[in-house]
C-alpha cells in the first residue's frame, strides 16, 4: 500500500495545531468486528469485486492517525479513486457516512489521476491480492480483472467505514487530497503551498467525523 508518508505527518501536525492530541492508533478492524448486517455487506462487496475466496483473510492496515476521543482520520490520496471505490459506496449504510456524497464525486472524477498513479508494479497488483481476486488485467485497463490492488484498497476502505458504524467507540474522519477546508486544497495544506486557520481545520475535521 502506499503509504501516506510525508502528508500523512503534515495532516498530523495540522491537526495538532487545531487542538487534537495524538494517541495510539486502535487495532486494525478485522470482520468479526463488525456488526452482522455489516460483515454480510463487506463479503458481499468482496463478491461484486471479483473476490475469489470461499472464506477471505480480511485484513485492512492500521487506521492512519488517532486522536483523544475515539478520533480516526483516515487520508485518502489519489489511488483511492476509481470505479472501485465507487461500488463500495453503493451500499445504502454508505449515505450514513458524512464524506459520502464527496467521495462518489471524487471517485468518478479523479479515476485518470489513479491510473496516472497507480497502473505499474504493486501499486497495480501483487501475488497477495491476486490469491483474494485473481489476476489482473494488463496494467492500464481496468475491463475483465482489472487492478486487484485498488480492489483490495477499496475493500479495505469500505471495511472501515462500516467499522465506524459498528463500533461507537470509534469516531472516522476521512480527508481526501481533493477536499477543500475554507477554499483551499487540501493537497496544498498538505504541501505547505497554502494555509487556513486551526479553527477552520477543526470545523472541517468535526464535520466530516461520524
Amino acid at each position: 500500500m502506499v503509504r501516506t508518508g510525508r502528508r500523512g505527518v503534515a495532516l498530523e501536525q495540522l491537526l495538532s495545531r487545531s487542538g487534537y492530541e495524538s494517541v495510539a492508533t486502535p487495532g486494525a478492524p478485522r470482520i468479526s468486528d463488525l456488526s452482522p448486517g455489516l460483515a454480510t455487506d463487506v463479503l458481499d462487496l468482496y463478491r461484486q469485486l471479483g473476490g475469489v475466496e470461499e472464506a477471505p483473510n480480511l485484513r485492512p492496515g492500521s487506521w492512519d492517525l488517532a486522536f483523544k476521543g475515539g478520533l480516526v482520520v483516515e487520508l485518502d490520496e489519489e489511488l483511492h479513486f476509481n470505479r472501485y471505490r465507487t461500488l463500495t459506496l453503493e451500499p445504502n449504510w454508505s449515505k450514513r457516512l458524512p464524506w459520502h456524497a464527496d467521495y462518489c464525486r471524487f471517485s468518478m472524477a479523479h479515476e485518470p489521476l489513479c491510473l496516472s498513479a497507480g497502473r505499474w508494479g504493486k501499486r497495480w497488483t501483487n501475488p497477495s491480492c491476486e490469491s483474494m481476486f485473481g489476476l489482473p488485467a494488463t496494467p492500464g485497463v481496468l475491463s475483465a480483472g482489472g487492478a486487484p490492488r485498488w480492489k483490495q484498497r477499496a475493500l479495505y476502505d469500505a471495511m472501515k467505514d462500516a467499522a465506524s458504524l459498528s463500533d461507537p467507540r470509534i469516531r472516522l474522519a476521512r480527508i481526501s487530497v481533493f477536499d477543500r477546508i475554507a477554499g483551499v486544497k487540501v493537497s496544498s495544506l498538505l504541501d505547505g503551498s497554502a494555509t487556513v486557520g486551526p479553527q477552520a481545520m477543526a470545523r472541517f475535521v468535526e464535520g466530516r467525523s461520524n
